[in-house]
């Protein structure tokens, strides 16, 4: 569209005139286009919204709902053929263009379901993610469907329609991400055979190390006394990194290489501090032998590892996640602390913290285990360590190193003093053989 085109429509559009080519399908194409365009063109998507708002008690709208049906249909196969996964895209949708467009999303993705018969044939984590999203595969996104989304009550004609052309022009201008589980033209029509949960894994090998770990961090987020949650933390990691480091050993004899091994999974990070919850990811990988990539603009981060590894990382993220937003409600009653640059400061800090603690106790179970075992256990986490970087590299071999500043001086001292009380050292209490026979 030449700047003429643009110029004409908005004088056409400010004297209450009809564009002479302004019917509802150019309408969507050109809200289309300028939603493709970044976030300097949203006056004139609602321009075109504004204008398709006033053909929408009329059946001349209905070819507009049929091809914005269509292209977001098309976009939706394009997203999954080129590694999104649905509770991904829905909620990179809503972190960047809004909630109003994640329902929208979820409706579309209702079409894909359908189409694919995925509740049947998909992978279990994408099955597991339709269920989460509440996706009605009945409910696809045909020409009804989508004049009865824009027709909800307390949501305008044209506010309706702004959402469309937002909703179009985000799912046509993602790039791709890493495959992690089969895509949709890859699956059979047999379904694939259940599997277990991220945490469920560990349990295939110690289901009463599991059991253990998952009790301890519990106890952790539930405890109201600082001092409570630190000795049941330090009790965790030191269990953690004893299980990863017996699981080594058990693999140190395995003859296949390994940097096969190595693996990627996705983590989403939610609104609000994305930033400084990534940062809190990036923590806890660190000290658990694994790598993570930032997707910013998503809220997505990558972590890579052996998926022994990346199991006790998720297990304890979950865990620091809450013990953190408890220790930030505590302080809700002070004004300062609600603001977002104290809140923010405050999980960068405890981030870091929490990171140098979790080090510092990896590196105490380690030496006592290496105590245990000999110098033979150096060589062989090693090796896992080297596995990882490697992958990593070749993965990702051109990455930046991001900095995230906490800028509120209060923010950060509490955000410090938190992670202190949860001091994850194991300082309080230690593990003897009799805890882990137990």
């Amino acid at each position: 569209m030449s700047r003429i085109d643009l110029d004409s429509f908005q004088n056409f559009y400010r004297t209450g005139q009809i564009w002479p080519d302004a019917d509802p399908v150019h309408l969507v194409e050109m809200g289309l286009d300028y939603a493709t365009r970044g976030s300097g063109w949203k006056a004139y998507i609602r321009l075109v919204a504004d204008r398709l708002a006033k053909f929408d008690s009329s059946t001349e709208v209905d070819p507009a709902y049929a091809v914005s049906a269509r292209i977001l249909d098309h976009a939706i196969d394009r997203l999954f053929e080129i590694g999104w996964q649905p509770a991904e895209l829905a909620h990179a949708t809503r972190k960047m263009v809004g909630g109003a467009a994640g329902m929208l999303l979820v409706e579309a993705i209702a079409t894909h379901t359908g189409r694919f018969s995925a509740l049947t044939m998909a992978p279990d984590s994408w099955r597991e993610q339709l269920i989460d999203l509440k996706v009605d595969p009945t409910a696809g996104m045909t020409v009804e469907r989508l004049r009865w989304w824009c027709s909800r009550p307390r949501v305008s004609a044209s506010d309706a329609w702004n959402t469309v052309l937002i909703v179009l022009g985000h799912t046509t201008s993602l790039g791709s991400l890493d495959k992690l589980v089969p895509i949709p033209s890859q699956w059979s029509s047999v379904r694939s055979s259940p599997t277990s949960s991220p945490i469920g894994r560990i349990g295939v090998s110690d289901p009463k190390m599991l059991a253990k770990i998952r009790g301890l961090l519990a106890k952790a987020e539930s405890t109201q006394f600082p001092a409570e949650a630190e000795a049941f933390s330090a009790k965790a990691q030191d269990l953690m990194t004893r299980f990863a480091i017996d699981h080594a050993l058990l693999e140190a004899d395995n003859p296949r290489g390994l940097i096969g091994d190595v693996t990627t999974r996705r983590i989403m990070v939610d609104s609000p501090y994305s930033d400084a919850k990534s940062l809190l990811l990036h923590s806890v990988c660190e000290a658990n032998g694994a790598r993570t990539l930032w997707y910013k603009r998503f809220a997505l981060v990558n972590i890579v590892g052996l998926p022994v590894d990346l199991d006790l990382c998720e297990l304890l993220y979950t865990s620091l996640l809450v013990q953190s937003s408890r220790a930030l409600d505590e302080l809700a009653e002070s004004p300062q602390a609600r603001g977002r640059s104290f809140r923010k400061s405050f999980l960068i800090a405890y981030a870091h913290r929490i990171g140098q603690r979790l080090l510092e106790a990896r590196e105490r179970a380690t030496t006592a285990a290496s105590e245990q075992h000999g110098s033979a256990l150096v060589p062989i986490l090693a090796e896992r360590s080297h596995a990882v970087n490697k992958a990593f590299t070749a993965m990702y071999p051109s990455t930046t190193e991001v900095r995230i500043e906490a800028r509120d001086h209060a923010g950060r001292r509490a955000g410090r003093a938190a992670a202190e009380r949860a001091d994850l050292t194991g300082g309080r209490e230690r593990i003897d053989k009799s805890d882990l026979a137990s």
